[in-house]
């Protein structure tokens, strides 16, 4: 049987997002409510996809 290493593999080939991304996902889609990207006004897409900036 191969051993896995735990700490080594392709997030890019995950079919299944880490915790910490999947609750940010889930409160965006929350945010968004069903609506279309169009109906989003830009003070609000700036606000939603803050979650993504480098905090450095």
């Amino acid at each position: 049987m191969k051993e896995k290493n735990l700490f080594e593999f392709d997030l890019n080939k995950s079919s299944k997002a880490c915790d910490p991304c999947a609750l940010e996902c889930k409160k965006i889609n929350e945010k968004i409510n069903k609506r279309e990207l169009s109906e989003l006004k830009n003070k609000e897409v700036l606000h939603i996809l803050s979650v993504f900036e480098d905090k450095e």
